[in-house]
């Protein structure tokens, strides 16, 4: 896939999760009004502003992922902003972004303690909105709680549509491991699946990396996946 990125070679993103975050892949659970809205947004080009907010692990950095994959399948021209990574990249690669049909921003709670970042944003916004584009933000905390200084910027969190997003049940978190095991290559039986769930961190950012030391730790053990082995990584 080719994204459209102002100033590409400045940016250390990673990319390579990009081909496999879509919408149909997103386990939606309990998120199916938000996975539509998003979807039909893109698909009838209407232009939006929309927060989605929730704890980690509950998806925002794929459905942002997946919104810009689908959006540049139709040639929109479109951007991602990790702003967990903001100060490995110069605040100028926010200039122009404006003219872009659609902007995602995922983890906007890093820029609560940086002024300068928080007026750049609000100017983003503000081209945003009068050029008729899009622009979708994450953050793990709500527009009204987030601890934003900048007046402007937080009253611009809800001129659109707020989502939250609902964590996955146990029962969908085990599709999902299932599923993310399957994409590597090796099974995993239901015995150590669900000790996955009842022992170790369990929102399912921290259960996928778990879920990649597992495979490259069987690989290069030669051992075959049973409780005991995942017990001995995750102890």
């Amino acid at each position: 896939m080719k994204l459209k990125y102002p100033s590409l070679t400045q940016i250390p993103f990673k990319f390579d999760n990009f081909k496999k975050r879509d919408f149909d892949s997103f386990f939606q659970g309990e998120n199916k009004d938000l996975l539509y809205f998003l979807n039909t947004m893109i698909k009838t080009r209407s232009n939006n502003s929309i927060y989605i907010w929730g704890p980690q692990g509950t998806g925002k950095t794929h459905l942002l992922q997946a919104a810009c994959k689908q959006a540049n399948e139709m040639d929109w021209h479109v951007t991602y902003i990790p702003l967990e990574q903001y100060r490995d990249f110069s605040i100028d690669i926010l200039d122009g972004l404006g003219k872009l049909d659609l902007v995602c921003i995922d983890d906007l709670e890093f820029i609560i303690d940086n002024i300068e970042w928080q007026q750049r944003v609000t100017l983003l916004f503000n081209e945003i909105r009068d050029n008729k584009n899009s622009i979708i933000i994450s953050s793990k905390i709500s527009p009204n709680n987030i601890k934003i200084d900048l007046d402007d910027l937080k009253s611009r969190l809800v001129w659109g549509h707020v989502f939250k997003i609902k964590a996955a049940d146990d029962e969908l978190k085990i599709k999902i491991l299932k599923k993310e095991a399957n994409e590597r290559s090796f099974n995993l039986n239901d015995d150590v699946v669900e000790f996955l769930i009842r022992r170790s961190n369990r929102d399912l950012t921290s259960l996928i990396e778990i879920l990649d030391e597992i495979d490259r730790s069987s690989l290069a053990a030669k051992r075959k996946i049973t409780v005991p082995f995942v017990k001995e990584l995750i102890s």
